[in-house]
């Protein structure tokens, strides 16, 4: 085990009580229980960071749980009957940032896409005319623009009813210029080869993608996604948005219908600004979105007024973005 878990792990133990990373720190050194090798200024930030690292990569396997932000105790004690009841509550702490850069990731030449900006396109038709064409390609995304690629993106949209799950990205979160800072209403994902397995419902994993986005970023167990009734996210659309830089973007669009015990809150998810957005009421902000979310609001309130315009002259029309589920 690594010596800084290994010291919190033995402090722990031995107060039986949940201690920050500083006040485990202060309890080691009295105790002398600190390995020489160990030094710096900033050690609890270290150790805080080693346990928070701990708890987030092995989940359930991991030794340590938070009982409240920055508060770190046991796993080994939540059966222990002399333990207080409120020291046992997990206190869900998520991923702040996600990295959006994977080995084998599915590229697509910038030339197939030239002309397709602005256009939504079937799944399963778009990827087979793209592999028919010799478009597709896994590569390592560094490699992406000088060999002519670009990546391919899953988005997923949280939905209850006519509502999409609105928030604010925080720079952490995403750096990109066009996304920090601005409001979305979807988790993005790098499309891998590792996403497809022989449980794949779709042959580039996209569903997996999204499952494994939607687990990350809204701190989901496994088992939401799992089982007879559990609902997993629908593959939509391929959608072809151009960027500031006048290059293009592929995005798959994926819907999850959320269940009902499902209520994002900032404590919780370290959303900024979580809040659920009424698609019967027109956002007037759209420079306020990233350019994805940007995109499909347009194209949803351009056929909200269509869809009005036929009714107003009784002409028959579909709205396409019902429920915000482009091209259906």
């Amino acid at each position: 085990m690594d010596s800084y878990l290994q010291i919190a792990r033995a402090v722990l133990k031995s107060t039986r009580r949940p201690m920050s990373a500083r006040a485990i720190l202060d309890f080691a050194y009295k105790a002398d229980v600190v390995p020489t090798h160990l030094f710096g200024k900033t050690q609890q930030k270290t150790l805080q960071a080693r346990l928070s690292e701990d708890i987030l990569n092995r989940r359930d396997t991991t030794e340590f749980y938070r009982t409240e932000p920055g508060q770190f105790f046991l796993a080994e004690f939540l059966e222990d009957p002399e333990i207080p009841e409120q020291w046992k509550r997990k206190f869900p702490a998520r991923r702040r940032t996600r990295d959006l850069k994977r080995d084998n990731t599915l590229g697509v030449k910038k030339s197939f896409l030239k002309n397709c900006k602005g256009q939504t396109y079937d799944f399963h038709d778009f990827f087979v005319d793209a592999e028919a064409k010799g478009a597709l390609n896994y590569l390592h995304p560094d490699d992406m623009s000088d060999l002519g690629y670009c990546k391919t993106w899953t988005f997923s949209m949280v939905l209850r009813d006519d509502c999409v799950l609105a928030y604010r990205i925080g720079r952490y979160r995403d750096n990109r210029d066009a996304f920090a800072n601005k409001r979305s209403i979807g988790f993005p994902g790098t499309l891998a080869i590792d996403d497809v397995s022989l449980f794949s419902t779709d042959r580039l994993g996209a569903q997996e993608c999204s499952v494994s986005v939607l687990i990350q970023d809204l701190d989901l167990s496994v088992s939401t996604f799992d089982g007879h009734s559990a609902q997993k996210p629908v593959i939509d659309r391929v959608l072809i948005v151009e960027t500031a830089n006048f290059e293009n973007e592929l995005v798959i669009l994926l819907n999850w219908e959320c269940p009902s015990w499902f209520e994002p809150t900032t404590r919780r998810l370290s959303l900024n600004e979580p809040q659920w957005l009424c698609t019967s009421a027109r956002p007037n902000d759209l420079e306020d979105f990233e350019p994805w979310s940007s995109h499909i609001l347009a194209n949803w309130l351009a056929s909200e007024a269509k869809a009005e315009f036929g009714k107003k002259n009784n002409l028959t029309t579909t709205n396409r973005f019902s429920k915000i589920r482009i091209g259906k």
